[in-house]
């Protein structure tokens, strides 16, 4: 998972789907890549994403090397593809748009007697389709970003297809292939493909395709070309993905404003309120990750974050099931989990996990939730490859911190809900303190602690609001992590 850089890039294919983004994006200047590529970088009204435009024109091909080219040059948060597409459903009509849950590469196959599909496939950012679906909920979503006299367009969070034809007839083999072997996409584009193949090999960037439906794909494109429905449907799909972003928790907590019903915050700081939290009379009780699944015996150094809810919860075991096979997707969307890691999952009578153990690569990593709410995320520490010894740098551990809290914060909502937070250490033995950049130099460390004092554990013993969480959390994750280190270098206080 990369460090948080602020920044988002958002692509477009045609002229007038890149001038429905430009004219939501305040202050917009050029940015020019060294071998030609022309960027727009300005800010989105009401938040402080730094967002990048860039046209890549038509075709997965050009969509595909000019994600991988913005994502070195540029280093992003998260990636979007805005533009139009054409319907394949009756029931998504002119001027819908269409969240992309899934994106269907659907070329690929082997012709024998019968042409048989191997399509390439790419799941939508888990975190970016929560961002829009929340952001629709607010029925007045478009009131601000679309003209006063067009009605709010329908959103429909379905697949889509992407392949090199653009589809514009009754009938065709493509249109017979894509019925049988596709037959839940809701639209039919032609960049969508190479953006999220490529977005995907990036580092796992979190990367999502919102399209405004144009045509019908049925013979009629020339006919609502003209009737304006290219321009409705570009400018619909760019506001969805303005809203999209607005709904995102931004990485540093600037300008964070309370719930107005916090009273008791009046007048006081935004980031300071966002860090006063309810202090329990006792740590809530908490299931540590050797408790959920057993550590082997030569387990290196492991951070462990967790979120436990404040109250007395218990999740249906129908939801449980599905938070298996939806942990092993969150890990993968956002990069916990490499692309070519093999991924074990999970369901106990009280936890569903997925998570990669490695004993070559010393490498632990993981997801949980319990049937209590609990939502956990582990993974081991950096490791020197000149000394071979896990290092706890605090600056990596805040950056860290920061990022698990994201993740946990992705997972299955649970409206009004306060969550205490937990980090810990273990085995916290053997292992040295120093700066990541130091330990590359170096050839010898001291062992900390002295070698003994067992686990590190910060307790849950405070409670946020989940929404104070997601807006602070850089602050509230520098705020866990010294008392982390506080914690670590008292061997007698495990709180």
């Amino acid at each position: 998972m990369r460090s948080f850089s602020g920044k988002i890039v958002v692509f477009t294919a045609l002229p007038l789907e890149y001038r429905a983004m430009r004219a939501r994006v305040r202050g917009p200047e050029r940015i020019d890549h060294e071998s030609g590529t022309i960027f727009e970088r300005g800010r989105i009204p009401g938040t402080n994403w730094e967002v990048y435009l860039a046209r890549v024109g038509q075709g997965n091909q050009g969509a595909a090397i000019l994600t991988e080219r913005a994502i070195q040059m540029i280093r992003p948060d998260a990636v979007f593809f805005t533009g139009i597409a054409g319907s394949m459903k009756h029931d998504v009509a002119l001027g819908d748009v269409i969240v992309a849950t899934r994106v269907f590469a659907y070329h690929g196959g082997k012709q024998e007697e019968t042409f048989k599909t191997r399509p390439e496939t790419w799941p939508a950012s888990h975190r970016l389709e929560q961002a829009a679906h929340f952001a629709v909920l607010d029925p007045h979503w478009a009131q601000a970003l679309l003209p006063a006299d067009r009605e709010t367009p329908e959103v429909h969070f379905k697949p889509i297809a992407a392949g090199e034809v653009v589809v514009n007839a009754q009938t065709s083999m493509l249109q017979d292939l894509l019925d049988v072997h596709y037959n839940g996409v809701a639209a039919i584009e032609t960049e969508g493909g190479g953006f999220a193949g490529a977005a995907s090999m990036a580092d796992q960037v979190p990367a999502l395709v919102i399209r405004g439906i144009s045509d019908r794909a049925d013979g009629s494109k020339q006919s609502t070309d003209s009737g304006g429905f290219q321009l409705i449907a570009a400018d619909n799909a760019a506001a969805l993905t303005i809203a999209a972003i607005q709904a995102l928790t931004y990485p540093e907590p600037v300008g964070v404003e309370l719930p107005a019903s916090r009273s008791d915050t009046t007048g006081t700081p935004p980031i300071a309120s966002a860090l006063v939290g309810h202090q329990l009379e006792e740590p809530l009780s908490v299931a540590w990750r050797k408790e959920l699944l057993r550590p082997w015996s030569s387990e290196s150094a492991t951070m462990e974050v967790h979120l436990l809810p404040e109250g007395s919860l218990r999740l249906p075991v129908r939801q449980m099931n599905q938070l298996r096979d939806e942990l092993v997707s969150l890990g993968r969307s956002e990069g916990l989990f490499t692309a070519t890691e093999e991924v074990s999952s999970v369901l106990e009578t009280d936890f569903a996990a997925a998570y990669v153990r490695d004993s070559r690569q010393g490498r632990c990593v993981g997801l949980a939730v319990t049937r209590s709410g609990q939502r956990s995320c582990w993974e081991s520490l950096p490791r020197s490859s000149s000394m071979h010894m896990p290092v706890l740098d605090p600056d990596h551990t805040e950056k860290r911190v920061a990022e698990l809290l994201q993740l946990l914060l992705c997972l299955h909502d649970l409206p009004g809900t306060k969550f205490a937070p937990a980090v810990a250490l273990d085995p916290a033995e053997l292992l040295t303190v120093m700066s990541l950049e130091a330990a590359r130099a170096s050839n010898s460390a001291v062992l900390a602690r002295n070698g003994g004092g067992g686990p590190v554990q910060v307790l849950p013993d405070e409670v946020w609001d989940a929404a104070i969480i997601g807006a602070a959390v850089p602050t509230i994750a520098e705020e866990l992590t010294l008392r982390l280190m506080h914690h670590f270098r008292s061997p007698h206080n495990s709180r």
